[in-house]
């Protein structure tokens, strides 16, 4: 009976020691985060862009909105839109211009995986897809290139909630009547994580700033030229898909017109969101 009684106490023992380093296996698990990578895969989503200018000290004089809606083919290396839906409108003076942006539609262009499929980036050739401005701006709008600088960067390490990290990049940004470009800086933070039908769900808050020039070409543009962004992003961690993302900039400088130098001020909204099912 001694015996049987050492054996029982050995097993369970052993049982124990098994399960509980099991559970620290577990644990460590959780602990190392999880990993945001560009994915693979198709989707569908939309992309609204809203613009409103004030000037020369008088408030919303001028509203630019952009509507896009793309099919979309993830694959190794770079990632694939395809326009199914484009519109642009200008208002001004109470009086509301369509752009000529049903053109796109049908077209495609894609982003490629760049950073071990961290970011996604246009080429050349993909900038030539664009929504024309007309003669006061004379650059058109670059479909790709617009999209592209609201997609977030993505960590090097693994999340979780309250990790937070750093990225750079050169941005390029309507504001007012002319392109400007700038060096933006974003700060990352992990706000939540969520499981949902199997798939971790991952929110994250940015907030950025830039301090923005003009190019070469075009309208010229100056004054102090500060701009902030704050974005809220949901990311699915296990397909590799940005879910949404809700964006507000907000910009500072002068625009020089035919009649004289302005001070511009504007607010960008931005909502990217895959639709359902997609």
């Amino acid at each position: 009976m001694k015996t049987k009684a050492i054996y029982l106490t050995t097993i369970l023992t052993l049982a124990t020691a098994f399960l509980s380093s099991n559970c620290l296996a577990a644990d460590h698990a959780s602990d190392e985060g999880l990993y945001l990578r560009y994915g693979e895969g198709e989707s569908m989503a939309t992309l609204l862009v809203n613009q409103d200018i004030s000037a020369g000290g008088h408030a919303s004089i001028a509203k630019r909105s952009f509507q896009l809606g793309f099919e979309i083919n993830g694959a190794n290396d770079a990632v694939m839109f395809s326009i199914n839906k484009a519109k642009g409108s200008y208002t001004a003076h109470d009086m509301t211009q369509r752009l000529p942006a049903s053109g796109l539609k049908g077209q495609s262009f894609s982003l490629a995986k760049v950073d071990g499929g961290r970011a996604l980036h246009p080429g050349d050739s993909d900038q030539k897809l664009e929504i024309g401005l007309g003669q006061m701006v004379g650059l058109n709008y670059p479909v790709g290139l617009a999209l592209a600088d609201v997609l977030p960067a993505l960590p090097e390490s693994p999340v979780g909630v309250g990790s937070t990290w750093v990225s750079n990049r050169d941005t390029r940004s309507l504001e007012g009547w002319a392109w400007t470009v700038g060096s933006l800086s974003t700060e990352h933070a992990v706000t939540a994580i969520e499981q949902l039908d199997g798939h971790s769900i991952v929110s994250v808050t940015s907030t950025a700033h830039a301090q923005l020039t003009d190019i070469e070409s075009g309208i010229k543009y100056s004054g102090d030229g500060l701009l902030s962004r704050t974005s809220h992003w949901r990311f699915d961690a296990t397909d590799g898909k940005l879910l949404s993302i809700s964006m507000e900039q907000s910009t500072s400088g002068q625009n020089t017109l035919p009649q004289g130098t302005i001070e511009v001020e504007q607010l960008t909204v931005v909502e990217f969101s895959l639709l359902q099912g997609g």
